[in-house]
């Protein structure tokens, strides 16, 4: 028995976990009652208090931020204020930078401008509009989907199953391919499923990373929502290469409407034969499972997403092992992030890898998600975000996420490809590229990121749940002797953290100590 998806159904059947019902499962599966308390005490989404009538969530992080949230979130607040039977809070980010500010009222994403007008309406005692699909601009059609009709979907995975030997054929194409996980690690794709596909222990399992949940990170939610059916084909083909028969979206739980539109082609996917049993009429057997998280930035990190899957609080494992040779009930099992199962289908049929989608967000006209070739520079991809917003000039950028760091604008016109990055000391990352202007405090905004970090710890070990908090309180104060040590204890967190989330959480104050000293010493407070 899965304890946490007991919780999480007990949960969505009631409301929230009742006293009654706790001392039932206790009593009949014999369950100390200790273990729910530490899972309920771990992730956020469970609650043990009657919800409101109606829930408010406004996000409090960097590219919401940017675009006047905390005027933003006083406004939400303020309506929220006015009715007993809303309950407000701030949290991380929700995945919907396109629409910064953003919020969720009652889990409907929305816009805060969007949210203050539906919170009138509530108010006044009138019908609100609910808003529907995300968030994402409309799009005619996707380079990356290589089927031109929806008649034709799955037609690789059909080709394959047909072949006497499709494992060694998949592999083999994949790693002559120069696709590449795109979820922030890079590593090759074809290698990875040979790795896995080489163990010897048996069931093994195929899993689709759709955490995505740092700032500025949403190129997955709009990969969901608008083609699902390649992410879902791209899990049943990696099957199809590892020997696995199940499968696992692990998706978080902000993502409602892009969670229907994958629930929607993985039940297409089964009635056209291309999911279950005997896929296409083959000896071969797949089906997918989704698993909607509970909340935490750390559940996007392959060990702690294990732990949730299995009913454990989300904390990282120790690596070695890793989830290639004991992932899911201790057995082989490959983890890829949404982008990375997408591109398989076109990566299979032309043996290339030619695209690459970016999340641009922050100081720009149009925020959104654009796919592009690979070799774009971050130049040309503000110019498809519409330019600098207001017509200023291009300060600094994260390239991948807040992970990655801040580079100048002198690095504008370089490639944006893992290789190209990583020479000037960034990486790729989760392909989240947030744009600022002249005119910004850089410290403030790496004070955003760092908080963000340490909000999101899981606090499993001691120098990430201590250190991010000091780190935190050293940018706060703000002096030169105090922003002094920060390089220090950055090198502790990196050395001794146990995941990426302490090694990489002052990534971005360093950068800006780093790469931007005269705006440093003009923006820090002196002593």
């Amino acid at each position: 028995m899965n304890l946490l998806q007991v919780l999480i159904e007990l949960q969505h059947d009631h409301g929230y976990l009742t006293e009654e019902n706790l001392i039932a499962l206790c009593s009949r599966e014999r369950i100390p009652r200790a273990k729910i308390e530490e899972l309920c005490s771990f992730y956020p989404h469970l609650r043990r208090t009657p919800p409101p009538k109606h829930r408010v969530a406004g996000c409090r992080d960097l590219s919401c931020h940017m675009r006047d949230g905390a005027s933003a979130l006083d406004a939400l607040k303020a309506r929220c204020d006015l009715n007993a039977d809303i309950e407000f809070e701030t949290v991380s980010c929700l995945g919907r930078c396109d629409a910064a500010p953003a919020c969720t009222i009652d889990d409907v994403p929305m816009s805060i401008a969007a949210g203050v007008e539906h919170l009138d309406a509530i108010t006044s005692g009138q019908e609100p509009t609910i808003p529907t699909g995300s968030n994402a601009r409309e799009w005619t059609t996707w380079q990356l989907d290589p089927y031109p009709s929806a008649g034709e979907r799955y037609g690789e995975l059909r080709k394959r199953v047909s072949e006497a030997d499709p494992s060694t054929s998949l592999i083999d194409t994949l790693s002559g391919s120069t696709l590449r996980g795109m979820g922030g690690a890079g590593f090759p794709t074809g290698r990875k499923w040979s790795l896995v596909a080489a163990q010897g222990a048996t069931p093994r399992y195929v899993i689709c990373n759709a955490d995505e949940s740092e700032p500025g990170t949403f190129k997955d939610r709009v990969l969901l929502e608008q083609l699902p059916h390649l992410v879902v084909e791209g899990m049943v083909l990696a099957g199809l290469a590892i020997g696995a028969s199940e499968g696992w979206v692990y998706i978080r739980h902000e993502y409602v409407p892009e969670l229907g539109a994958l629930r929607r082609a993985i039940t297409h996917a089964r009635d056209l034969g291309a999911l279950g049993q005997n896929v296409f009429g083959s000896d071969f057997s797949f089906d997918i499972q989704i698993f909607v998280s509970p909340g935490g930035y750390i559940l996007g990190e392959e060990t702690a997403l294990l732990e949730a899957l299995e009913g454990r609080r989300g904390e990282p494992r120790n690596k070695p092992p890793y989830p290639g040779v004991e992932g899911l009930h201790g057995k082989p099992t490959l983890i890829n992030n949404v982008e990375t199962f997408a591109h398989v289908p076109r990566t299979l049929t032309t043996a290339e890898t030619s695209l690459k989608f970016f999340s641009v967000s922050g100081d720009v006209e149009h925020p959104g998600v654009f796919e592009v070739p690979i070799g774009t520079t971050l130049r040309q991809l503000v110019e498809r975000a519409g330019g600098i917003k207001d017509g200023g000039e291009l300060l600094a950028f994260l390239p991948g996420g807040a992970s990655t760091g801040f580079l100048s604008a002198e690095h504008a016109d370089i490639p944006m490809t893992f290789d190209a990055l990583q020479n000037v000391g960034s990486a790729l990352g989760s392909g989240a590229v947030i744009v600022v202007s002249k005119g910004r405090n850089l410290i403030e905004l790496a004070q955003n990121l760092t908080t963000f970090f340490r909000n999101e710890s899981c606090g499993k070990c001691v120098p990430c749940r201590i250190g991010t908090e000091q780190a935190v309180k050293l940018i706060d104060t703000g002096d030169r002797a105090s922003l002094a040590k920060l390089p220090a204890l950055h090198e502790v967190l990196r050395e001794t953290s146990i995941c990426g989330l302490g090694q990489a959480a002052l990534n971005p104050i360093i950068s800006v100590l780093d790469n931007f000293p005269s705006s440093t010493n003009s923006e820090v407070n002196e002593e």
